[in-house]
């Protein structure tokens, strides 16, 4: 299990003050190579609609003009011109659209497990507080609660540059270090070993389940790996289109519609790594549920 030295990493010196609040001297710049999304989903929609219609225009143009050029000097056109690079395109095509789309589901899918798991986490440290003697018990869910808020990212408001992480890191850290002095405060003596023993192990798991929230924020495919799935499918689409032109064939609203088609593939693939934009959003109500039975249970003790 992560140390708790290790989860808080304050800088040397850092102390408590009255209200046991710590300030993070160092535990931002510590996840200075997350990876983040920085290319908006607008944008990647712009550039399949785009790229990707025109890759077909540009295909059936070349195709027909070398046509013109071979007919004019008296040449024949093969019947089966590049129909086998057109179709090894398609194959690979399909292999890398296959791969992306399962990486994307295996990303979409840990998101929400580590969103569950920390839910799971704050919900049960909440609980175990209960064992515990005034003022203590009430002081420390009071801070579970308010940690447990800044956990939640707001819908259509992703984390899609360095500012956003580190502001959304800086707030969550802070409510983050309020924890374990409270915990120590509300578990000594008298407190039994056994309870001390019970809501520190509960609480170490919250601030564990840190690290597998701040983990599916690094998880993007490559830049490179996006460019050459793009380009793979902009040299697909091109073979068609230049088949086509090559052949004397019109170019027909087929052609078109696969190739909006395959817009829409790719960005289901890309929309499916964001958890808090676009169309497929991230399931956080287990975590937004569990804080609603923190502030109820709070309530009610009023």
């Amino acid at each position: 299990m992560q140390g708790i030295e290790g989860v808080l990493s304050y800088g040397a010196g850092a102390t408590f003050s009255k209200t046991r609040i710590m300030t993070p001297s160092t535990s931002v710049s510590a996840y200075d190579e997350i990876s983040i999304n920085t290319l908006g989903l607008p944008f990647v929609a712009l550039i399949l609609l785009v790229v990707l219609p025109l890759s077909v225009a540009a295909g059936f143009a070349s195709g027909r003009h070398r046509r013109q050029r071979l007919l004019a000097a008296g040449g024949a056109v093969d019947v089966v011109v590049g129909e086998m690079a057109m179709n090894a395109f398609l194959a690979l095509l399909g292999l890398l659209l296959a791969f992306t789309f399962g990486n994307s589901l295996a990303v979409s899918l840990s998101i929400k497990a580590a969103t569950t798991d920390e839910a799971s986490a704050l919900g049960t440290a909440f609980l175990r507080a209960d064992y515990l003697a005034e003022p203590g018990r009430t002081e420390l869910q009071r801070a579970l609660l308010e940690y447990g808020r800044t956990r939640v990212v707001p819908k259509h408001a992703p984390i899609d540059s360095e500012e956003k992480l580190n502001a959304f890191l800086e707030t969550t850290l802070t409510a983050q270090a309020r924890l374990w002095p409270l915990t120590l405060e509300a578990t000594r003596d008298p407190t039994p070993p056994p309870i001390q023993t019970f809501v520190a192990g509960a609480m170490n798991a919250v601030l564990d389940a840190h690290l597998y929230r701040v983990s599916s924020f690094s998880v993007p495919v490559s830049a490179f790996t996006q460019a050459m799935v793009l380009a793979a499918a902009a040299t697909a689409l091109f073979l068609v289109g230049n088949r086509a032109g090559m052949l004397g064939q019109f170019l027909t609203w087929r052609a078109y519609a696969f190739a909006f088609f395959l817009s829409a593939i790719m960005y289901t693939i890309i929309d499916l790594r964001r958890g808090n934009a676009g169309f497929i959003l991230a399931d956080d109500s287990t975590l937004r549920a569990t804080i609603l039975d923190m502030e109820q249970a709070l309530a009610d003790r009023q």
